[in-house]
């Protein structure tokens, strides 16, 4: 997760009057920080830090919903995850899943694309894309 303002990468902070981390300085010398502001502007990442948690926890009611065989429920829940954080390759991989038990195969690659994009060392999108490569290989079709 990003700042929207400075782009940094959200960690949280040291807090306590602790310095900060080797390469961290303060934006100011009156600046307190604390875990919800950006290590390097300052700004109250609260709002997008509940975004986030609000598409994990949609995230892991897909995950129940899948679980227990209701894949239905599981591509609504995980969509309102994508639609709330489109950054996480996680997601993108639970919806390739979810699409390749509905028979969905096109869409499954595009959505393992996603997540590969986003996190290349993603393991599971990574095997999946093997696997795939290695059936359309086989059968002379480009995926």
């Amino acid at each position: 997760m990003k700042c929207p303002v400075c782009r940094a990468t959200y960690r949280a902070t040291n807090v306590g009057g602790q310095k900060p981390a080797i390469g961290e300085e303060s934006p100011s010398p009156d600046f307190t920080p604390t875990p919800l502001n950006c290590r390097r502007c300052g700004v109250d990442l609260t709002p997008l830090i509940h975004l986030h948690d609000q598409a994990v926890w949609h995230h892991r009611q897909a995950i129940q919903a899948f679980q227990a065989g209701d894949y239905s429920a599981a591509i609504a829940q995980n969509n309102q995850a994508l639609a709330l954080h489109a950054h996480q390759a996680d997601f993108h991989a639970l919806a390739g899943q979810l699409w390749a038990l509905q028979g969905d195969f096109a869409q499954a690659i595009a959505a393992w694309k996603i997540a590969h994009d986003l996190n290349p060392q993603h393991l599971t999108t990574t095997t999946y894309l093997q696997h795939l490569e290695a059936i359309a290989s086989s059968a002379n079709h480009p995926i």
